[in-house]
């Protein structure tokens, strides 16, 4: 699927303000382990917002991986700019990355799996990086009926839900906890990707008068409640997993 280039860097520069992503990674942190000395991999890791959260940890030792210059770039200049010492940025899709004895405590890989067509070749490759007993946080866009403009433009090959993707995962790891989240945005994906088959309204969010600034804090205020709170449905699916 192929994606369009300045959609996909649009997106990533909405990133550092963006409650839906930032709520996510913090859901994310929350399940994962707080002892130091970890060795942690951030498998696609986009324009870097999920590399601060994983570095506030200084004794953990992260690697952050991207096959996009675009991306690498941006997470290169938040690394510079929050000072983050102990990540390594580097160059590579998550098929070349070396099988290293050393392998890591965690890997997370956001929003990566609905761009691979095989997606079961690319978990069974992570996988093999995982330390046994060692983490794997995912998330991916949820139900395939929500598929839509943004998608496509993201070249996104499908969206999962809990049952196909605990299947896939099943193949390699124990799912130990899976959900979904964002489900008051489902609403707005139907309406612009869906329907109206157009960007979503950021920019519009992004103005300051009272109505954007009051559904501005709408949506913050309910995506918080839904980082507490796990929903039936949602726009995403969030898991996490071991390697026995």
């Amino acid at each position: 699927m192929k994606e369009n280039k300045s959609y996909k860097i649009a997106d990533y520069q909405i990133r550092s303000n963006d409650h839906y992503a930032l709520t996510k990674y913090r859901i994310q942190m929350g399940w994962l382990p707080t002892r130091g000395n970890l060795r942690v991999l951030n498998a696609g890791c986009g324009s870097g917002e999920m590399n601060i959260f994983l570095c506030q940890n200084n004794s953990w030792s992260v690697d952050a991986v991207d096959m996009d210059p675009a991306a690498l770039e941006m997470s290169e200049d938040l690394k510079a700019k929050y000072g983050l010492d102990n990540l390594n940025i580097w160059h590579s899709d998550i098929e070349s990355l070396p099988d290293e004895k050393d392998k890591y405590d965690i890997i997370v890989f956001n929003d990566v799996l609905e761009h691979v067509e095989d997606d079961i070749l690319v978990l069974k490759k992570l996988t093999d990086l995982l330390k046994p007993n060692g983490i794997m946080v995912i998330s991916v866009p949820a139900l395939q009926w929500l598929y839509g403009y943004h998608d496509e433009k993201l070249g996104h090959f499908k969206r999962y839900n809990k049952q196909n993707l605990s299947r896939k995962l099943k193949h390699f790891l124990k799912v130990e906890k899976s959900r979904y989240f964002a489900a008051v945005l489902i609403p707005i994906v139907l309406f612009y990707s869906c329907y109206k088959r157009k960007a979503y309204p950021i920019a519009d969010l992004g103005k300051k008068s009272f109505m954007s600034r009051f559904i501005t804090k709408t949506l913050q205020f309910l995506l918080s409640i839904e980082s507490v709170i796990a929903f039936p449905l949602g726009t995403s699916i969030l898991v996490l997993a071991t390697k026995p």
